[in-house]
């Protein structure tokens, strides 16, 4: 064992980020009925039908190389994101393996990079990953917003990389462009800014910044975007980086040869051509949050309005108590303690179904 220590990279430590839990990992000895997973920001309404039915189609192919590289996934990209070109897009399996390429890319041991939390916690596990140093600067604490001046504050020459996510998760908030754009202009040029916007298609805000904004001005940035929100394609883990065209080419040298599968491919391709399945799913989050904003505030529970598929609230009582009573009344919850938030807990949107259910227990353990 003192031989394997020797030669262990001494800055890659236990990992402190997990996903949530999945529902064979659930035991319900008193509840009987509907288990609602409302813990991990899926589409509740699954994926789309074009997607499903592209799998279906490829699985007899399955012992062949689908695909020779991936420029059939950019071209459907840029056929829906229209202000895109193919050599602004870095794809990947999973939004994860897109930061993960970011940190080896520019990460060295040493180097600074800075998070908001609460945040998405796998952002400091793989710094650290990378022998990275991890610098916390809070989001303002009232309306969970983007501390700007916190982190110019907190630059120097060591910095690399600034994680922004916006809208943020697990808070559901957002920063505007004001913000945003004071935050870019006041950067160098040598540090990196990735801009996790995964949950855009949700936001309603009309000061809303976006990745876009920035690469058109030349800004050293990368936006994050996901096939698992409001394309419902979370099992099959793919995703994408946009940037300029030299970031998006340097990162793409890192890529490995047939990097995302075949019926990940298809599936993508036809889930971007479904445009009444994203229809769908955004009306009902917008008239659903609604109802559940309502309900919130009838029970006297705090929560945050949200620009995303879920809601972030304070229970009434203590947390982890809280998680244990909603699981046996079948509603699985996500607790935001390792995010950053010791008191905050998150529920994905639902239909009307699975958000009556989740309000009955609140109103049952209340």
């Amino acid at each position: 064992m003192k031989v394997l220590e020797s030669i262990f990279k001494p800055y890659i430590i236990k990992k402190d980020y997990d996903g949530g839990i999945t529902r064979s990992e659930i035991s319900h000895s008193d509840w009987k009925g509907t288990v609602w997973k409302l813990s991990s920001n899926e589409n509740i309404l699954g994926p789309s039908p074009l997607a499903q039915r592209a799998i279906i189609d490829n699985i007899s192919n399955l012992h062949e190389y689908g695909f020779r590289d991936d420029h059939s996934l950019k071209e459907a990209i840029c056929n829906t994101v229209t202000y895109l070109r193919p050599e602004n897009i870095v794809t990947a399996n999973s939004g994860i393996e897109v930061l993960e390429l970011i940190t080896r890319a520019f990460i060295q041991p040493g180097s600074e990079c800075i998070i908001s939390s609460p945040t998405f916690i796998a952002y400091k596990n793989m710094i650290e990953n990378e022998g990275g140093i991890t610098i916390d600067i809070p989001l303002n604490q009232k309306d969970y917003t983007i501390d700007i001046e916190g982190i110019l504050a907190g630059i120097n020459d060591k910095t690399r990389i600034i994680f922004l996510t916006n809208p943020n998760n697990p808070t559901g908030t957002y920063t505007n462009k004001e913000s945003i754009d004071h935050l870019m202009d006041s950067l160098p040029d040598d540090i990196v800014v990735v801009y996790d916007e995964v949950y855009y298609h949700f936001v309603d805000a009309i000061d809303f910044p976006r990745a876009i904004d920035y690469i058109e001005k030349g800004k050293t940035i990368i936006g994050i975007h996901s096939f698992s929100k409001a394309y419902g394609l979370a099992g099959i883990r793919l995703g994408y980086g946009i940037s300029n065209p030299e970031i998006s080419a340097y990162l793409n040298n890192i890529k490995r040869p047939f990097m995302i599968n075949t019926l990940s491919m298809v599936a993508g391709i036809h889930a971007l051509k479904d445009v009444d399945h994203l229809n769908k799913t955004l009306t009902l989050i917008k008239s659903e949050k609604q109802w559940l904003y309502k309900k919130f505030q009838t029970l006297g529970i705090k929560y945050w309005p949200s620009h995303t598929n879920f809601i972030f609230f304070e229970p009434k009582i203590d947390l982890d108590l809280f998680i244990n009573k909603m699981l046996h009344q079948g509603i699985m919850i996500r607790p935001c303690q390792k995010f950053g938030a010791p008191n905050g807990a998150r529920v994905t949107i639902g239909t009307r179904e699975a958000n009556t259910a989740f309000i009955h227990a609140l109103e049952t353990i209340y």
